[in-house]
């Protein structure tokens, strides 16, 4: 997913949610060869911004692994528990747009 999409997207979802007031956060992970990292991501979204063929992102919504071809539909919405690996042998950079629900204005 681009930013331009994300852009467009996240308020359409957000409406199919029932959630009217939410804020955005944007992160850039630099996560490192054959490393993992957890992100706790209950009761937020949080939207893959990037391709990375080196990532492996695993969650309560889905499986995001390009170089996984049992994954016949690849997740970029992310929640719950959130587990990001490494598996090439340099650095990868990973960006997310992390949007937080405003609790009282969920209908």
């Amino acid at each position: 997913m681009t930013i331009a999409l994300a852009i467009e997207f996240i308020p359409i979802r957000m409406k199919e949610y029932g959630i009217a007031e939410y804020g955005e956060q944007y992160h850039h992970f630099v996560i490192q060869p054959s490393k993992t990292k957890i992100i706790e991501g209950f009761n937020h979204f949080w939207f893959l911004m990037d391709e990375n063929p080196n990532i492996s992102i695993t969650s309560y919504s889905g499986d995001y692994d390009l170089s996984n071809p049992a994954i016949d539909e690849q997740t970029y919405e992310h929640q719950g528990l959130i587990v990001i690996t490494n598996n090439g042998s340099s650095p990868a950079n990973i960006r997310f747009m992390q949007i937080i629900p405003n609790e009282q204005n969920i209908k």
